[in-house]
């Protein structure tokens, strides 16, 4: 797989983007998606879907980020609504089948593939940030400076939620980082990496938002809405 190239320098970038272990994440999910012919098309049922758009509209939200959008479900319902959306995702193949599926409903959204650690959006391009079961597999220090960036592409007063997977070791054979992420070394999911983040750490790496709630669903997941200052 290829990875749209970034902009910035080697030396602007964090040290884990140049590691094999990094390398082999991103070999994992382009392994992942590429035998899937076609988008999965049904909306997951998730207790949290409709209050995503509410939200949204009552900060008066337009451009929106889907951050890790895969195949394009969260996108696909955002434009439906009326929002203009914008789908990252690492996986060429993923992106792909977004664009097939708007295609098919006649919904313009621009997919893009990328790495969602080191995007290269202007500052401001965007009212909202939507990061759904993404951050798990990133590690702390990419989290960082990944809600970094965000906090840069987004406008004064925009808007970031994300659900956050309580997420436990799951079958596999990993070693864990010095930061407690886990990376798997078994066939199935080799190279993918998977962390839990506890809500300490989450208000750590929103600490300069405004987290407008912070709360724990049924499933163990963690849902944050956060406001750029």
């Amino acid at each position: 797989m290829s990875i749209m190239p970034s902009e910035k320098s080697n030396s602007e970038l964090p040290d884990e983007l140049t590691t094999d272990i990094y390398s082999e994440n991103i070999a994992f999910w382009d392994k992942a998606w590429n035998p899937v012919k076609t988008a999965y098309t049904q909306m997951p049922d998730l207790p949290y879907l409709e209050s995503i758009p509410r939200n949204l509209k009552e900060h008066g939200c337009q451009s929106v980020l889907d951050l890790g959008c895969g195949s394009g479900w969260l996108s696909i319902y955002l434009a439906r609504l009326g929002f203009s959306v914008t789908g990252i995702d690492i996986a060429e193949q993923a992106i792909n089948l977004a664009g097939a599926w708007a295609e098919q409903e006649n919904l313009k959204i621009t997919f893009e593939a990328g790495d969602i650690t080191s995007m290269n959006y202007a500052a401001g391009t965007f009212d909202a940030v939507v990061a759904n079961s993404i951050f798990e597999h990133l590690t702390l220090n990419l989290a960082q400076t990944t809600v970094a960036e965000l906090f840069s592409l987004l406008r004064p007063g925009g808007i970031f939620f994300g659900c956050f997977d309580q997420v436990g070791t799951g079958p596999g054979e990993y070693f864990e980082l010095t930061d407690k992420t886990h990376v798997y070394t078994d066939k199935g999911r080799k190279g993918m990496l998977l962390r839990c983040f506890n809500d300490a750490e989450l208000k750590q790496l929103f600490s300069g938002w405004q987290i407008i709630s912070l709360e724990t669903i049924e499933s163990g997941s963690r849902l944050l809405w956060a406001k750029k200052l």
